[in-house]
């Protein structure tokens, strides 16, 4: 099976930086690398490690990096002493202090709001107050609940609004044109995506999130699992490090629109869409571990997997077992479908060489929207792409697609 992670590679400028030298990028990455680490570091940061953290754990070096960083001459993320605890979830609290924090909000004032489980003694009282100002974080009915644990997809949205705070002069709008409660790929149709959708594309599109090696895969998280400390120590390593370049680039998901498509590609695209968020796993192409094909590390899809998940396990086509992977899917298209000639829900496949590409050397699949926007497992976990953005293997590694779909499903009404 090609189990091969998508190559996410950033070798080319993207098209709105095309025209710079990539010195002059490299240069400005650089500096503004090191203005963000100065403005950061209020005072000299001492190497720190923790005796809970060997050298062989994963996350050793951003644990070790966020940590050195201090804020009025209080390092992040130090809220247990000698010992960082990475395996323990992260609560509400302990992510509204470092959040304040990365977001540089840590003296901003604030009104008092009366919450009962965060009174004015507590601890984190004034993290808290300045996160819930920020919208951060929201109140319950029954308070804030500073000991409860998010889920990814909440942690990854107070990411994404802090990166935001960083960045408060770039355009920001894919977060509510992509809001899975509004999305409307074309007029009048909403795709009831998961609300979450805009937040958890942006996570995944800036490297908000860690993709472990296949020999990990039981780490991953999907949106509804509970973040460790030693997740979201990689994530505020990301959040402080982020290129301009690259939260710049976030415009390109302002208007995710697609073409008018008939019932049966509605219902694919709805199916589809619902597993943004999932994680990268290798050999996988099920939700949860327990997948009918044999057990997973962990609920999440390759690329040839989550293909195989939609198009197969849901929808019925008829893929053979023995294509099951990109390069099997690419070779047994009866038919290969140009670029111009592509149509929502056909497969489409990457290869080194575009279209000169043989089949066996296929080593990605996604599937394909419309107007050049795809659907597909990679690295990030399952996000949108496109086949249009210039300066990407995305459009460069285009091979060919397979269709699926009978010419009456592909049928659009009037």
């Amino acid at each position: 099976m090609a189990r091969v992670a998508v190559r996410d590679r950033l070798r080319r400028v993207p098209a709105g930086w095309r025209g710079r030298t990539g010195r002059s990028i490299g240069a400005a990455v650089v500096v503004g690398t090191v203005a963000l680490v100065w403005m950061c570091a209020t005072v000299p940061a001492d190497a720190r490690s923790y005796r809970d953290v060997p050298k062989s754990h994963w996350a050793r070096k951003y644990v070790s990096w966020v940590t050195d960083q201090r804020v009025d001459g209080k390092r992040l993320m130090h809220d247990h002493g000698r010992r960082f605890r990475p395996g323990r979830p992260i609560t509400r609290a302990e992510l509204c202090r470092v959040l304040v924090r990365t977001a540089g909000k840590q003296q901003m004032r604030f009104r008092h709001r009366d919450i009962p489980d965060v009174p004015r003694y507590h601890p984190y009282y004034r993290d808290i107050q300045i996160a819930l100002k920020l919208r951060l974080l929201g109140l319950y009915r029954d308070g804030f609940r500073p000991e409860q644990v998010p889920r990814l997809w909440q942690f990854h949205r107070a990411a994404v609004k802090t990166v935001r705070l960083r960045f408060p002069d770039q355009d920001w709008r894919m977060l509510q044109t992509l809001d899975g409660r509004r999305w409307e790929p074309n007029p009048g149709w909403r795709v009831r995506a998961p609300k979450y959708l805009s937040y958890e594309i942006a996570a995944r599109y800036l490297g908000l999130r860690y993709n472990h090696p296949a020999v990990d895969d039981r780490l991953e998280l999907t949106p509804r699992d509970l973040v460790r400390r030693d997740e979201a120590a990689f994530t505020v390593y990301q959040i402080l490090r982020l290129p301009t370049w690259r939260v710049w680039s976030l415009r390109t998901f302002n208007d995710v629109s697609l073409p008018r498509l008939s019932s049966r590609q509605r219902q694919i695209v709805r199916f589809a869409v619902r597993w943004v968020g999932y994680p990268h796993v290798y050999g996988g192409e099920f939700p949860r571990v327990d997948s009918p094909y044999g057990r997973q590390a962990h609920g999440g899809f390759d690329c040839s997997g989550f293909d195989w998940w939609v198009m197969k396990m849901k929808f019925g086509y008829r893929i053979p077992v023995v294509q099951r992977s990109a390069a099997q899917m690419a070779a047994g298209a009866s038919r290969r479908i140009r670029r111009s000639r592509l149509k929502a829900c056909d497969l489409i496949f990457f290869g080194p060489n575009g279209r000169r590409s043989p089949a066996s050397s296929s080593y990605h699949a996604a599937l394909y929207l419309g107007n050049g926007w795809f659907i597909h497992s990679s690295s990030a976990g399952v996000s949108l792409a496109s086949i249009r953005w210039r300066g990407w293997d995305w459009n460069t590694d285009l091979m060919w697609g397979r269709r699926l779909l009978t010419r009456s499903q592909l049928r659009v009404g009037r």
